[in-house]
């Protein structure tokens, strides 16, 4: 995804052990701040049913209860968002997650940055889910203060001095946990991808595919 002329959004993929820390800084300015909000930023894939005159092009708030009966994102197991979500806080700073454009340089990242602009072009035709408790992943993470944040860096190839990708992030707050990795839904279950967000309910194991070796 490009967000302007030659610029291509890279969020997550390190060239040195020294960028992977300074990215892992840019997360960490999460801890310590109390999660207020969490919107999913997905393709809009119900805007055709709705009648022209009463939606305008661009990002659209999901607020009708006929679609939180039946979210896009809710999957058995785990949430997936086609761009990411974004965490408010009490603060009022905004952090979001999303992906680096799926080639030689993958993975996910966490910034300072709303989604708006950075993650996904301003004037998308996307829509918001302000998820807070209806997700079970931020059921008990929505009013806990962020106390730490990993991102799990791994070599991209065999070899010393391989560039780095973060196929998963980690948030903690207190006793909870939210598992966040690069996943999409088929037929019902958890599959790898390249550029989408799964985000694992409480008691969903890591998938063998992402899961570190001994």
């Amino acid at each position: 995804m490009e967000l302007g002329a030659g610029r291509a959004r890279v969020w997550s993929w390190a060239a040195s052990d020294a960028e992977a820390d300074a990215r892992r800084r840019e997360a960490d300015e999460l801890v310590g701040e109390r999660i207020r909000s969490v919107r999913y930023f997905s393709l809009d894939y119900r805007r055709s049913e709705m009648p022209p005159e009463l939606i305008d092009a661009g990002p659209r708030t999901v607020v009708d209860a006929s679609e939180w009966t039946d979210p896009t994102w809710l999957c058995d197991g785990f949430d997936t968002t086609d761009y990411g979500f974004e965490i408010a806080t009490d603060s009022g700073a905004v952090f979001s997650l999303t992906w680096d454009p799926p080639g030689h340089q993958e993975g996910i990242g966490l910034q300072p940055v709303p989604m708006l602009g950075s993650g996904v072009r301003g004037d998308a035709d996307v829509a918001i889910w302000e998820v807070d408790g209806r997700s079970p992943s931020w059921t008990s993470m929505v009013g806990t203060t962020v106390t730490g944040i990993e991102l799990h860096y791994e070599p991209w190839a065999e070899g010393t001095g391989a560039p780095l990708w973060c196929p998963r992030i980690t948030i903690h707050g207190g006793a909870a946990r939210v598992e966040v990795i690069m996943g999409d839904r088929a037929d019902g279950r958890l599959v790898p991808s390249a550029d989408n967000i799964a985000v694992l309910h409480p008691g969903t194991p890591l998938p063998a595919w992402c899961t570190p070796g001994p």
